[in-house]
């Protein structure tokens, strides 16, 4: 007997001393599958086992387990960690990237290694994406659930910006447009701890894989975009997920597809649109600014901070929980969007202002105080300074009445006075009922020593007519 021979001859007869020299035959392959089923134990397989052999053939549960562990350490390393099938995939960028060449100006620019694989059947997904962005990195999430034929209930990716703000053993801080993310679909994210890459250690085996059979395999290609690349990048994941496992039975495929695809979570009817969360603080004019662009809030909130979620259509703005407006988004950098019912009463009636409804007012307190604010509004442009001579007359209508008004008006248009300040004085100093002829006429003709009337110098000038001529 060789060394191999005889040692298991020896260890399998001390272990069963009362069975025959026939050694067992266990389905490993199928135990370590089965495993990877909810509820699967040793103990149960080991029962189901014993039940479909004869007693002679029995071994003990300790010698089961033993023997299922030799089998273990056959395996490859990315088989080491026993995952549930649906329970769990694993996501990172490979180390290694690939290049696109500008076809007009012929730079090379790196593009970046997306990588997914289901924790049970190890079944893979690569795309090629321009950054590591929130962006692309969600992007790369919802077509990967899709080539996966439904959504797992754990993600562990590593602890990039894009899905880790802070990272932590026990309670790390989820990127909110990440979390989002896996709200919508129904995913629970459990990132790796750091320095501990046996979390994601099928992670780690898919990237090794890709680098080998597929970026190995493409390193002399020269693409022009990041379409042709992913294209060849899918013809050559096929064949990575198809190639058979070597010392299981099936492959990635085969395995996905009969095992693990029907216990993944259904997808959702529509594909998740991106959006960027964040909070952001009101300014004094009652606007936020996001993406460059300035959006409105009601006034009252001026100097609140809310919570904000850009999408590539909409912003919705967050107060206390709660979705408060909803914008349309816009593109234009340093440019305002505000709805009305958020301006100040102030502020809204300002961009309200006509000249015809000013002028439709001033009719009615009366045709004098019409014309001279026709006058004022034809001395200046713009509805600015439209609104505040407007107001201005308001202010003196509040402050006198109509009928107060109306006469000043009249002795302004008379004397051919404008002004608002001049206007303003004639009300507040009475002059226009000051200067006004009160006095009867019969009483210009009342006698008095101090009054010598135009007789009077009618005959001194002709008496002095004489002596001149004389």
């Amino acid at each position: 007997m060789d060394n191999e021979k005889l040692e298991n001859t020896l260890f399998l007869n001390a272990a069963l001393p009362n069975s025959s020299d026939k050694k067992p035959i266990i389905d490993f392959p199928k135990v370590h599958t089965e495993l990877q089923k909810k509820g699967a134990t040793l103990a149960i397989l080991h029962q189901e086992w014993q039940e479909t052999v004869p007693p002679h053939n029995h071994i003990s549960y300790s010698q089961y387990c033993r023997l299922y562990n030799l089998f273990k350490k056959t395996l490859q390393v990315s088989m080491r960690q026993t995952a549930v099938f649906g329970e769990v995939a694993f996501v990172d960028y490979s180390g290694k990237t690939l290049c696109v060449t500008d076809p007009d100006t012929g730079e090379l620019k790196k593009v970046q290694i997306f990588v997914g694989v289901l924790g049970g059947s190890k079944y893979t997904f690569c795309e090629a994406t321009w950054s590591q962005t929130s962006k692309d990195w969600i992007a790369s999430h919802t077509r990967m659930f899709e080539f996966f034929g439904g959504v797992p209930r754990i993600i562990v990716p590593d602890n990039l910006k894009a899905a880790v703000i802070k990272a932590d053993r026990f309670d790390p801080t989820i990127n909110e447009s990440y979390s989002a993310m896996c709200r919508y679909y129904g995913t629970h994210p459990f990132p790796a701890r750091p320095r501990e890459p046996k979390d994601k250690s099928k992670a780690e085996a898919a990237v090794l894989l890709t680098q080998r059979w597929i970026l190995f395999s493409l390193r002399s290609r020269k693409f022009f975009s990041l379409a042709e690349m992913n294209r060849e990048i899918g013809i050559l994941l096929e064949k990575l997920n198809i190639r058979p496992f070597q010392n299981l039975p099936g492959s990635r495929f085969s395995t996905w597809l009969e095992l693990e695809r029907p216990t993944l979570m259904p997808l959702p009817t529509q594909r998740y649109e991106f959006a960027e969360w964040g909070k952001v603080r009101a300014g004094q004019d009652y606007h936020v600014c996001v993406d460059r662009h300035f959006y409105s809030v009601p006034y009252h909130l001026k100097g609140m901070e809310f919570e904000y979620c850009l999408s590539g259509h909409s912003l919705d703005l967050l107060y206390r929980g709660n979705c408060l407006v909803t914008h349309v988004r816009s593109f234009a950098a340093e440019q305002t969007t505000t709805l009305n019912e958020h301006r100040h009463p102030t502020h809204l009636a300002l961009l309200q202002w006509s000249e015809s409804e000013a002028l439709a007012w001033a009719t009615d307190v009366g045709p004098n105080t019409a014309v001279l604010l026709q006058a004022q509004l034809a001395k200046i442009r713009g509805y600015l300074l439209g609104y505040r001579i407007t107001q201005a007359m308001k202010n003196l209508f509040k402050s006198y009445g109509k009928t107060r008004l109306e006469e000043a008006c009249s002795y302004a248009v008379k004397n051919n006075i404008t002004g608002t300040q001049e206007l303003r004085n004639i009300l507040s100093r009475n002059i226009d009922r000051l200067l006004a002829q009160d006095v009867p006429e019969e009483s210009k003709d009342t006698p008095h020593q101090n009054i010598r009337g135009a007789n009077y110098y009618s005959d001194f000038l002709q008496i002095t007519d004489k002596e001149m001529k004389s």
